[in-house]
C-alpha cells in the first residue's frame, strides 16, 4: 500500500448531548412489546428457524417466550420453557462458575501453577511463567493450539474428558498471560481440574453446585435419550436439517451446556443478585465482581474478559457496564448480555445457522431502554511521524489466516482485513476508533513497540510481524514478489535460506502443510493412515487433512506426498477447505483447457475467485485455461495461498 508521506495531524471531535428523556421501563408489557416487533420484522423472521429470548429485571423473569419451530418439517413450536438449545460456549460461564466455587472452598488458588491440580497431566512449558488457572479462565494461556480439529463421532460414541485432555495436549509458547486468544482446550482443561480436585464427574458436579441450587432442571452437560427427544433440531444455512451430533468430549466443559430459557433466566438473575437465587447462594459476591471484570483487555476503554464472561458488541454498550457470552455450534447460536448495575439480563439462542440477528437484538434492545451515557472522546491529535509506528502486517493469534494491513493515512491509520477497507482515527494513546463507532486498541512490548492490535475480531488479539527478509532469486519486481513476501511474514516458507527456488514444483505434503497451517487448527496425534507418508516430515499435517475431509488417498491407500502437485489437486484441496472448514458454496466459471471430471469443481471454485496469478492465460470471451494437469509451482502457489486468505476470509 502506498503511504502519504507528507506530515499531517489527525483529530476527532465528538459533541456530548445526553438525552433528557426517561428510560423505558424493562417491564413485561413493554418488553413483550418491544421483541414481539423485533421478531416480527420479515428480514429477522426469514432468518431464523426457531429462538428463544429470555429477559431479567429486577429479580424477575419479565419476558421469556419461544418463536417459530424446534422442528419444522414435524412443526413443533419452540416452548421456552421445556425446548432444548445447545448454548455452546455460554458453558464456559458455568464452568468458571464452578472453578470459583472450588477457590471459595479453598480447593484451588486461581494464582498458583495448574500443575498442582492437574493429578500428574504434563504439559509442555517453553517460557519461564507458570500457567495458572487466572491465565485459563482469561484466554491468556500461551498455548501453541486452542482450538482441536473436529472430528466425525458418532452420536452413540463415548469420549471421557480425560481422555480428551491427554489426547489433544497443547504446548505453552507465549508467556501466560501475555496475549489474549480466545482458547476452548483451557476450558476443557478448567473442567478436567473440576473434575480432579471434587473427585466428582465435571457434569455431576455441576448438577449438584449449580444446576439443584438455582432450580436448572433441565440442563445438561451430557446427551441422554431423554436430553435428545427435546433438543432442538439444528438448521444449516440454507434451511436444511442438520444431524444431531454428540459432544466431544462427553461432558464438553468448554461447549456442551444445553439447556432452557427458563433456566438461564435462574443462571443470570443468580449472576445479577450477588451469586444467590430464591436463598440459594452458589457465589459469594466478590467472585460475582471477579467474574464480571473484563479487565484482561488490549486497552482500559475496551471491555476485554473476565472469568467466563467476555463482551460482544460493545460498541452498543451506550457507556454503561455489560459482561456477555456468546456460543456457536454446528445449528445453534446464543449469546447472554448482563449489565450488573440496571439489574438487567437479555438472553438469545437460535437453531439456524444463516444470518445473525443476535447483534441486531443487543442493538436495538440498548438503543430501546437504555439509549443514554454513551461515551464521548474529546479532540485528541496525533502527528503523522507517530502514526506510522503503528504500520505493518499483523497476523490474528487464533487464525493465522486472518491479517490486517495498517499504514498510516491523512486521517489516521488505514486497516485493510477480511471485513474491506477501514479508516481508524485516534481518540486516546494507543486507541482509536473506526466510522461505525467501534474501538481499536494497540499494546507496547516492554521495549516500547507495537506488538499486539485489537479491533474487528472479538476472539484474539492479533501480532504485528516483522518484515520478511528478502530472497536472492525474487527481487523486489518479480511478478510474485508482493505474495511470496506476505506468506513468507505470516510464517508460511521459511527465513532461513537464501534462496526460495520460485520455479520448483510443490510437492503434494508441503502444500497440505501449509494449508494446514493457516487454519489454527490442534495437528493431529493420530498415526498416519496413508502407508507413504509414515517418515514424511509432512505426516502429521496430511493426517490433519484427511480428517478435516480436505485430502484424499488413492484406492491403494498411498498419498504421494513428495509427488508434485497438479494445479488441479491443488484446486480440489482450496475448494475443499473453504466448504469444509468455512461454508463456502459451489460456484461456476467458464473454463478452456484440459481438466479432469473430478477436478471440476474445484477448478471452477478457484477461477471463479479468481485465485491465481499471471501464469493463466484468459480468452477474448472471458473463458480461463487454468492449465490444470500441469504442477504447480512455488511461486503459483504463493497466489494461490494469498488470494485464498484474502477472498475467502471475506
Amino acid at each position: 500500500m502506498l503511504l502519504i508521506a507528507s506530515l499531517s495531524f489527525t483529530a476527532i471531535t465528538s459533541v456530548s448531548a445526553e438525552s433528557s428523556l426517561p428510560l423505558l421501563q424493562v417491564s413485561p408489557q413493554e418488553t413483550e412489546s418491544f421483541i414481539n416487533q423485533f421478531f416480527a420484522q420479515p428480514e429477522v423472521k426469514s432468518a431464523l428457524k426457531g429462538a428463544v429470548v429470555t429477559v431479567v429485571h429486577n429479580q424477575q423473569i419479565v419476558f421469556n417466550k419461544g418463536y417459530g419451530y424446534a422442528n419444522v418439517e414435524k412443526q413443533i413450536p419452540v416452548d421456552a420453557d421445556s425446548t432444548l438449545f445447545r448454548v455452546a460456549s455460554i458453558s464456559k460461564t458455568l464452568t468458571a462458575t464452578a472453578i470459583m466455587q472450588l477457590a471459595e472452598q479453598g480447593n484451588v488458588k486461581l494464582d498458583q501453577d495448574i500443575s498442582a491440580y492437574t493429578d500428574g497431566l504434563h504439559l509442555t512449558n517453553h517460557t519461564g511463567t507458570a500457567l495458572t488457572l487466572e491465565h485459563l479462565m482469561t484466554h491468556t494461556s500461551g498455548f501453541d493450539f486452542t482450538d482441536v480439529a473436529a472430528t466425525d463421532r458418532e452420536l452413540e460414541s463415548s469420549y471421557p474428558l480425560e481422555q480428551f485432555i491427554q489426547d489433544n495436549k497443547p504446548s505453552v509458547v507465549r508467556n501466560p498471560g501475555e496475549v489474549f486468544r480466545y482458547d476452548n482446550y483451557g476450558y476443557t482443561l478448567l473442567g478436567y481440574i473440576v473434575q480432579k480436585q471434587s473427585k466428582l464427574p465435571f457434569e455431576t458436579y455441576v448438577q449438584q453446585h449449580i444446576f439443584n441450587p438455582l432450580d436448572m432442571s433441565d440442563s445438561h452437560f451430557t446427551l441422554s435419550k431423554d436430553t435428545l427427544s427435546k433438543l432442538a433440531t439444528p438448521y444449516g444455512a440454507e434451511g436444511q436439517e442438520l444431524p444431531q451430533y454428540p459432544n466431544v468430549p462427553d461432558s464438553s466443559p468448554e461447549g456442551g451446556f444445553i439447556t432452557t430459557g427458563r433456566d438461564m433466566a435462574h443462571f443470570m438473575l443468580a449472576q445479577l443478585n450477588q451469586g444467590s437465587y430464591q436463598g440459594a447462594r452458589i457465589l459469594e459476591p466478590s467472585s460475582v465482581q471477579a467474574m464480571q471484570t473484563l479487565d484482561v483487555s488490549i486497552h482500559p476503554d475496551i471491555p476485554g474478559t473476565g472469568y467466563g464472561f467476555e463482551s460482544t458488541y460493545s460498541q452498543y454498550n451506550h457507556g454503561r457496564k455489560v459482561v456477555s457470552k456468546a456460543g456457536d455450534l454446528d445449528g445453534f447460536h446464543s449469546n447472554l448480555w448482563l449489565l450488573p448495575n440496571e439489574k438487567t439480563g437479555l438472553f438469545i439462542v437460535s437453531n439456524s445457522d444463516g444470518p445473525d440477528v443476535r447483534e441486531a437484538l443487543f442493538q436495538a434492545f440498548m438503543d430501546h431502554f437504555y439509549p443514554n451515557n454513551k461515551t464521548h472522546y474529546s479532540d485528541y491529535s496525533v502527528p503523522k511521524s507517530s502514526l506510522r509506528t503503528y504500520e505493518g502486517l499483523y497476523r490474528d493469534i487464533r487464525l493465522p489466516a486472518w491479517l490486517y494491513d495498517i499504514s498510516a493515512t491523512e486521517k489516521g491509520l488505514q486497516v485493510i482485513d477480511a471485513y474491506g477497507t477501514h479508516t481508524l482515527t485516534p481518540v486516546k494513546d494507543m486507541l482509536f476508533m473506526d466510522e461505525d463507532g467501534k474501538l481499536a486498541g494497540f499494546k507496547k512490548n516492554q521495549s516500547g513497540e507495537i506488538t499486539y492490535f485489537y479491533y474487528n475480531k472479538s476472539d484474539s488479539w492479533s501480532e504485528k510481524l516483522p518484515e520478511a527478509r528478502p530472497y536472492e532469486d525474487v527481487p523486489e519486481n518479480h511478478p510474485y514478489a508482493p505474495y511470496i513476501y506476505r506468506l513468507t511474514q505470516i510464517g508460511l516458507y521459511p527465513q532461513n535460506q537464501s534462496l526460495f527456488e520460485p520455479e520448483k514444483p510443490v510437492s503434494r505434503g508441503e502444500f497440505v502443510a501449509q494449508v494446514v497451517g493457516v487454519s489454527g487448527m490442534s495437528i493431529s496425534a493420530q498415526s498416519p493412515k496413508f502407508k507413504d507418508t509414515q517418515s514424511s516430515p509432512y505426516a502429521p499435517y496430511i493426517q490433519t487433512a484427511l480428517e478435516l475431509g480436505i485430502v484424499q488417498g488413492n484406492t491403494r491407500g498411498l498419498f504421494h506426498p513428495d509427488q508434485a502437485i497438479t494445479r488441479q489437486e491443488a484446486a480440489m484441496i482450496i475448494s475443499r477447505t473453504a466448504q469444509q472448514l468455512l461454508g463456502a458454496p459451489v460456484v461456476t466459471a467458464d473454463l478452456i483447457g484440459s481438466q479432469d471430471r473430478w477436478a471440476e469443481e474445484g477448478v471452477q471454485f478457484v477461477v471463479a475467485l479468481g485465485l491465481y496469478g499471471p501464469e493463466v492465460s484468459i480468452s477474448s470471451t472471458g473463458a480461463v485455461d487454468y492449465r490444470s494437469k500441469q504442477p504447480m509451482l512455488r511461486q503459483e502457489s504463493s497466489v494461490l495461498m494469498y488470494k485464498m486468505l484474502g477472498t475467502l476470509l471475506h
